[in-house]
């Protein structure tokens, strides 16, 4: 009996690694495309002489992401709680984004400016649906405290697939459209391959919780107590967090920095300082509850916003480079702790649709800041924006202390 024990307990631990391993597999490939498309497509175009309206059309390829609660219905229907079906759709997508992108040798940066943006949002379509999948797969696989716990490895997979994308586009820099294609191909291809590691049997450990075989109603979801917090906290701390990063281009060049420190700062800053904050965020979550950690996150942002709009309303280089370090840090422990409330708060058959419907509505919101962002710099100057950053993420953090007192947050922790 002892000898079955442990043999049940190896296998689980064995297909504990490969699901780790699968799970930030996915979000490294996802990271790849979508660094591409945000950060250095619109510059490829830019350069290639197409007028900045033509050249930031490219953004409109993030609609997909604020968009994807639409089709996640449709995945929740393949899928029906069923873990190797949502592994199937995983993969095909990814399978599917790799392929798709060999479609961009066909356009060329001078004169498919519109065909380019087509294909870049088809792109982002196979990836908003590959991560909707994911999260129906480990609502399938986990129970709610596992796969919040999770969130660690994706928010350190999407880090590292950037890391690596923008390190390779500083090594090919100045090199031609179709190197650049190629490299977008094969990094992806690269880090996409892990994810084959995902298991498809569920793990011995794991049993469905009841609430999760019964919860049903999108609607009455999200107008639940639970939801409408988790809404807060993206009003918040993230819209705080947005409205800071949405300053971030102008603040750069305004303080000297050339295009080549941007890059630099964006790509091995961003991400390098993306992969430490997501890694520590998970380690403090075995130690404090996600409310507990967007309650000290949201304070430290408010402190670290309304110091500087105090002490430092000229910014240098130096401070430009260290407040945007600041800024991409914060926002990737957000993410971590937002997606493992996500994953804890949903489940059931419709587990994936209400996990989509969160993550829409919180990318309008990041939108919405950002955008926000280049009027209130405009108008008022950078210390009232921090200012305003600061107020907001206080009230994030008034918000996660009260739920983390609420009785029906049932605490991530051992």
């Amino acid at each position: 009996m002892t000898a079955v024990t442990e043999s049940v307990r190896a296998s689980s631990l064995g297909a504990g690694g490969m699901l780790r391993l699968g799970i930030g597999a996915v979000y490294a490939a996802a990271a790849v495309p979508l660094f591409f498309i945000y950060n250095i497509l619109p510059a490829s175009l830019r350069q290639a002489g197409q007028p900045p309206e033509i050249a930031n059309l490219v953004f409109l390829a993030y609609l997909p992401f604020a968009l994807r609660a639409i089709w996640a219905p449709m995945v929740d229907r393949l899928g029906r709680q069923r873990a190797p079906v949502y592994r199937l759709i995983v993969l095909i997508c990814l399978a599917l984004a790799v392929l798709g992108i060999a479609s961009l040798l066909a356009f060329s940066p001078a004169s498919g400016a519109v065909s380019i943006t087509l294909a870049a949002t088809a792109l982002i379509v196979l990836i908003a649906t590959a991560t909707i999948a994911l999260d129906g797969y480990l609502m399938a696989m986990l129970p709610a405290v596992e796969r919040a716990r999770s969130a660690a490895l994706q928010g350190g997979g999407f880090a590292l697939g950037g890391l690596a994308m923008g390190l390779g586009i500083l090594a090919c820099d100045g090199a031609d459209w179709h190197v650049v294609i190629w490299l977008l191909m094969g990094v992806m291809a690269a880090l996409a391959l892990p994810a084959l590691a995902l298991p498809v049997a569920a793990l011995p450990s794991f049993v469905p919780e009841a609430t999760e075989t019964t919860r049903r109603g999108v609607w009455r979801f999200l107008v639940g107590a639970a939801s409408r917090r988790r809404v807060g906290l993206s009003l918040t701390l993230h819209g705080g967090l947005a409205l800071a990063g949405g300053m971030l281009p102008v603040l750069q060049v305004d303080a000297g920095l050339s295009l080549g420190q941007i890059a630099l700062v964006s790509a091995a800053g961003a991400n390098g300082v993306g992969l430490i904050a997501a890694w520590a965020t998970g380690l403090a979550l075995q130690r404090l509850s996600a409310w507990h950690m967007a309650a000290v996150i949201s304070l430290a942002s408010a402190l670290s916003f309304g110091a500087i709009a105090l002490a430092a309303p000229k910014v240098g280089p130096f401070a430009a480079i260290a407040l945007s370090l600041l800024v991409m840090a914060l926002g990737y422990a957000f993410f971590v702790i937002f997606r493992a409330l996500v994953l804890k708060g949903c489940g059931g058959p419709r587990g994936a649709t209400q996990a989509a419907t969160l993550a829409s509505l919180d990318a309008f919101v990041s939108t919405v800041f950002a955008i926000l962002a280049g009027l209130v710099i405009g108008r008022f100057g950078l210390p009232a924006l921090l200012c305003l950053s600061a107020l907001l993420c206080a009230a994030g953090a008034a918000l996660a202390f009260g739920a983390g007192r609420s009785a029906d947050e049932i605490d991530i922790t051992p």
